[in-house]
């Protein structure tokens, strides 16, 4: 368990101003967050010697987060993965079958964790079950800092080893597109499974001349229960939990039977985007023949591709089983449910043996949190202070008179469009169709923005990212790791995104 320490911003203030950090941003909560910030430096065996992070510093404001990563541990990981690629194959798959086991023990914990089962409990069952909730999540995603370490830190070497590969044998034209296909998905994500579940129930009501009578329809019916059951969890995130129910589907059903949209065509395109890609991408490694070396590079890329994929699935069941027991707790403890969202899950441990938090305190939390962990021990700051110390910490450049810059091509394509800059959920209405959609990072509850949008620009991510997944799945342009897209860009910029040669030029 942390430890909390008074000072420990005061006595690494300089330290945390001079490093190189990596910065994620989306909807947050501490409490949704904060534990993947144990599990990421925490020490296992499992890891590996140098597969832990050093520290991390989280900032929240107005339901957003600003998540931020030592660039020295990205490195440290990569290079740790880089050094045993040159001899090992499989590794991806050898180090996934590690947390098999905990995967399926926490799948099996919250099958049987109903609401009703929380509001029965005795106050010491509702203590037991919430921290059996913690371990079992723990033990079960505490591979994350394994995922982020290689996936923020690879793309750029995947990258230059394609390039050297090319350089080698003459291959001038297309290197976009090569890369993108070498680095192409091969397994269907989550987001693609929920629509491709939709659709098929579409596809069905279609066939009713009488729409009235296809929501009576007994086989309908359960195609609908059954779907809730299995993505009820979709629009979830680090901030908010969304319990969708059976209505909620029903008006997405009724607007793709409504669209213009080829629902055969569409289904066909889903289920076979990963068979597609799997074959072309075999075919150009048969072709362009890479050393050991790279084509181990580029199969842990693939497998970690699925892996993050299943690890944001069980991310957004830990939301909404985490929100399930703090909604217990409020009712319990006469604490609103938002003060308990500033709290970490180790204050909210510390609430559980007793120990009382200040309505002041809880007020200042819901306004502006800084919170930093170093190995063991973490602080947090929250109301003015913490403002004061974000401002001091992470000053910002001005970068006014750049027009161009470059990233990752992680989907090929040219196209030009609005600049939608979207920094939260809350911003997706605001993407029209062909906008481009800019953003720090994409998360899955971005998805409603993102089948809108031209093209797709990011700051920070990898080949393994949401936004490289999704915009191949989807078939836009997208170009990540800018590192300063959403700093250059504005609301109605006019831009042209050349995804062929990675670069993003103001029109």
């Amino acid at each position: 368990m942390l430890k909390h320490k008074k000072g420990l911003f005061r006595d690494n203030q300089k330290v945390i101003r001079n490093k190189e950090w990596y910065n994620q941003r989306f909807d947050g909560c501490l409490n949704f967050m904060w534990i993947i910030s144990e599990l990421e430096i925490n020490k296992e065996k499992r890891k590996m010697d140098k597969g832990s992070f050093s520290s991390h510093v989280c900032v929240v404001k107005d339901g957003r987060a600003d998540w931020y990563i030592e660039m020295d541990d990205i490195k440290r990981i990569t290079d740790m993965f880089l050094s045993k690629l040159k001899t090992s194959n499989a590794l991806g798959k050898k180090i996934m079958k590690k947390w098999e086991n905990d995967e399926e023990l926490f799948r099996q914990f919250i099958s049987n964790l109903e609401k009703s089962v929380l509001t029965k409990a005795s106050d010491k069952e509702l203590k037991e079950l919430y921290y059996e909730f913690l371990e079992r999540y723990k033990k079960a995603i505490s591979c994350s800092s394994l995922i982020d370490g290689f996936a923020l830190g690879s793309d750029e070497i995947v990258q230059k080893e394609v390039e050297k590969l090319l350089d080698k044998r003459g291959i001038g034209k297309g290197r976009g597109e090569t890369f993108s296909l070498l680095t192409a998905p091969v397994h269907q994500s989550f987001v693609n499974e929920a629509e491709l579940s939709l659709l098929k129930i579409a596809l069905e009501v279609k066939k009713f001349r009488d729409k009235t009578k296809a929501w009576k329809d007994e086989k309908i019916k359960k195609m609908i229960s059954k779907h809730r059951d299995n993505y009820f969890w979709v629009n979830n995130n680090f901030f908010d939990s969304h319990d969708l129910n059976k209505s909620y589907f029903v008006r997405k059903i009724k607007a793709i039977v409504s669209s213009k949209v080829n629902i055969k065509e569409e289904i066909a395109k889903i289920k076979n985007t990963s068979a597609v890609n799997k074959r072309k991408k075999e075919a150009l490694i048969n072709k362009l023949k890479p050393s050991k070396y790279l084509k181990n590079l580029l199969e842990i890329s693939e497998d970690f591709t699925n892996w993050q994929d299943e690890r944001k699935k069980r991310t957004l069941f830990f939301t909404h089983y985490s929100n399930m027991f703090l909604q217990e707790m409020s009712k319990r403890f006469k604490l609103e449910l938002e003060h308990l969202k500033g709290l970490s899950h180790s204050e909210i441990c510390d609430m559980l043996e007793g120990k009382q938090f200040s309505l002041k305190e809880l007020k200042d939390r819901s306004k502006t949190i800084i919170a930093y962990q170093k190995g063991n021990n973490y602080e947090v700051i929250s109301g003015d202070r913490a403002e004061k110390v974000v401002a001091n910490i992470f000053k910002k450049d001005s970068l006014d008179n750049i027009n161009d810059f470059r990233g990752l091509t992680a989907s090929t394509g040219v196209v030009r469009g609005v600049v939608k800059v979207v920094t939260s959920v809350k911003d997706i209405d605001k993407v029209k169709e062909g906008d481009v959609l800019v953003a720090v990072m994409t998360r899955p509850d971005y998805i409603a923005g993102m089948k809108k949008a031209s093209a797709i620009v990011t700051n920070e991510g990898g080949i393994t990212c949401h936004a490289a997944i999704v915009a191949r799945e989807i078939g836009i342009p997208c170009i990540i790791g800018t590192k300063i897209a959403t700093k250059v860009l504005k609301d109605g910029d006019m831009v042209e995104v050349n995804a062929n040669h990675s670069w993003v030029r103001k029109i």
